[in-house]
């Protein structure tokens, strides 16, 4: 079907256009913003953690979908981290590592924890 555009559709569609140009902006300083900060980058990590998309989300019913559609949004993170360039990558990447390192010291710390307890019994 012919729609004829209006000068009143065009501007309209002007308007939708800066708007949408404006949020990507926004959602990319913002991102860029978490990224340069070390709590931003931890953050950053347990959200990823929580989207599940480093595990299987396959369940053998419906709670596959729901896995897949927490799974989604961390792919649209991950999408996000690399449409703002090398940059971007390389804090997540130290993200990554920074959060490696904290769970590594975590469970020596719970080791040690764990031998103490037991060696004063």
């Amino acid at each position: 079907m012919y729609k004829a555009i209006t000068e009143d559709d065009r501007r309209q569609a002007i308007i939708q256009k800066m708007i949408f140009q404006e949020i990507r902006r926004l959602d990319q300083s913002a991102l860029m913003s978490l990224l340069k900060n070390k709590e931003g980058r931890w953050f950053l990590m347990r959200m990823l953690d929580a989207t599940g998309i480093n595990s299987n989300s396959f369940t053998g019913n419906s709670t596959t979908f729901f896995n897949e559609g927490k799974r989604q949004v961390g792919l649209e993170l991950l999408s996000r981290i690399s449409e703002l360039g090398i940059d971007a990558v390389k804090l997540k990447q130290k993200a990554e590592l920074e959060y490696i390192e904290h769970q590594l010291r975590a469970r020596e710390l719970a080791v040690e924890h764990t031998e103490n307890q037991e060696g004063s019994k």
